[in-house]
């Protein structure tokens, strides 16, 4: 049975308490020795531990500070927001007008502007109403133009879906506007003679893409001309891009898979892999 010496004298029966206690359960770490009554022998002093303060060990050592860690920042994007916010991504997809392919090597897009949400009219022919107005979260749109010819532009919109099963709901839209283009062309505008192609198929590195041609009169100032109009889209997820590339002329010749719309949607889809 483990006592205190009887040198240790504290000021009141509780703390001499707490010491033996203390004392007890700890014998590693706060030694005694019981200094006999009457040494029969002299010899040196028997050194006694101090008992001016209380014992230390591992059940009475202060618990180290614990620093709580600072939280991690967003990533965010040079256009400003997280990185992965809904506008930020619309906007991503979007082409630089150095990088939009053109009508030959020779052409060059050299002018762009960008601006949030649909604008005044849906770009193309086929399309009936913005991205946003069938479903879509957010829309951002480019348009593109060239000091090489006043009259051939490009259009592009990105828009972000709540979710990939809306944006899947929004192609099946757009394949119903598609069929009935020409009857849409024909009743809503001024245009003449109006022909709409196949919907064609364009691999992209976020998988396939459609488009077609939509070709009309009047071309102002220039009766043997017809305005060859074609529109497009690639889905990825939840995020869709829409181009379209109008150019006026009297023929358009371009081997299979290499009209200028089919480099843009492969384009396109490469900023579309860089969105996920």
């Amino acid at each position: 049975m483990c006592r205190p010496t009887r040198r240790m004298r504290l000021g009141t029966a509780a703390a001499a308490a707490a010491l033996t206690l203390a004392a007890c359960s700890d014998d590693t770490s706060s030694p005694t020795t019981t200094a006999p009554t009457e040494p029969s022998t002299p010899g040196p002093s028997t050194s006694e531990p101090s008992t001016s303060g209380s014992p230390t060990s591992a059940s009475t050592a202060a618990e180290p500070t614990r620093t709580k860690k600072p939280d991690l920042p967003t990533a965010t994007s040079p256009l400003g927001g997280p990185s992965d916010s809904p506008p930020v991504r619309a906007r991503q997809v979007l082409i630089p007008k150095s990088r939009l392919p053109g009508f030959n090597e020779q052409w060059v897009w050299d002018h762009a502007s960008t601006r949030r949400g649909p604008g005044e009219q849906p770009p193309g022919v086929c399309l009936q109403s913005s991205l946003t107005a069938i479903g879509g979260v957010v829309e951002y749109r480019r348009s593109y133009s060239s000091s090489l010819s006043r009259r051939d532009t490009a259009v592009q919109v990105g828009v972000v879906f709540p979710d990939e099963q809306t944006a899947t709901t929004a192609v099946d839209v757009l394949r119903a506007w598609q069929q009935r283009c020409d009857a849409h062309a024909t009743e809503e505008g001024d245009l003449l003679r109006v022909q709409v192609s196949a919907v064609r198929t364009v691999r992209t590195k976020v998988g396939a893409g459609e488009q077609w041609m939509v070709t009309y009169r009047p071309v102002p100032g220039e009766p043997d001309s017809v305005w060859f109009n074609a529109e497009g889209y690639v889905r990825d997820g939840d995020t869709l891009t829409y181009l379209v590339i109008r150019s006026a002329g009297q023929d358009y010749n371009y081997p299979s898979g290499a009209e200028p719309i089919d480099n843009a949607l492969r384009t396109a889809g490469r900023y579309l892999l860089k969105t996920r």
